[in-house]
């Protein structure tokens, strides 16, 4: 990718963007993914030299895996089949994962396969099929503000890095009960927050615990400047999605992670 091309690649990702997902036009300057061998940005163009799509690419140290870490070409088939040749042939003959790349503010790698179903589609074509994927779920904490927390309260501690907390829950006997990790909005992030984590001892399970906590990590991000919570769960968990669901979450889309032997 040449300098010139940073402004139109950077429109093109900004146009598939996914609720809780911070815009890249805000991180300039655009890179090749960072610690992969090989890496660079390719782009495919129509005609008239306009760039039509992108492909973050690079390989991985641990295993020499191809990643195309990043794909962009506005739902065109053409274009993003065009951008898996041209990844194909940088990459050469490895086994490849395509959309590794964190698609929100959680981290979770994927394609957000039912808005983007023809660069789906597009992948499914050049042999590529599903090797994991989540459920991405988002909450508004300014339209619908959290309730005041149930007791138990957690005890809440600093995190640093990344910048959060670690909100626990203890029985009277001070043995734990419950463990969630917030990570804090930042301007990367957009205003958003993030529930990393939310674990309940098996034994304390079935007893509204796991609300309870998320209610509190709700009122704790909306109190420290998060506009939206984001959280997600393996796809199919149905406990989780309920979870999610009884607290205002809505889910957004299933973010997927595709690979071709």
């Amino acid at each position: 990718m040449s300098l010139g091309d940073h402004a139109a690649v950077v429109s093109l990702i900004d146009a598939d963007w996914l609720p809780g997902q911070h815009h890249p036009s805000r991180q300039l300057p655009l890179k090749p993914a960072k610690r992969l061998r090989e890496a660079e940005i390719l782009v495919v163009c129509k005609a008239d030299g306009e760039v039509a799509g992108m492909v973050d690419v690079g390989v991985r140290p641990a295993d020499g895996a191809g990643l195309l870490v990043q794909l962009h070409g506005r739902e065109d088939f053409e274009i993003v089949t065009a951008l898996l040749t041209v990844a194909r042939a940088h990459l050469g003959q490895r086994t490849l994962y395509a959309c590794t790349g964190p698609a929100t503010a959680t981290g979770i790698p994927g394609l957000p396969v039912e808005r983007r179903a023809v660069t789906a589609r597009a992948l499914t074509a050049a042999g590529f099929s599903p090797a994991s994927a989540q459920r991405y779920f988002l909450r508004d904490l300014t339209t619908s503000p959290p309730a005041p927390p149930e007791y138990p309260l957690a005890d809440v501690t600093p995190i640093a890095d990344p910048p959060g907390w670690q909100l626990e829950l203890t029985d009277t006997d001070g043995h734990h009960i419950a463990t969630a990790i917030l990570r804090a909005p930042t301007p990367e992030t957009a205003d958003v927050a993030v529930l990393w984590q939310l674990t309940v001892r098996h034994a304390h399970r079935r007893q509204h615990i796991a609300t309870r906590l998320l209610g509190q990590c709700l009122r704790h991000a909306a109190q420290h400047g998060a506009h939206h919570l984001t959280a997600d769960a393996p796809d199919g968990d149905i406990p989780a999605a309920r979870l999610l669901a009884g607290a205002g979450f809505l889910p957004i889309d299933t973010l997927t992670v595709y690979r071709r032997l």
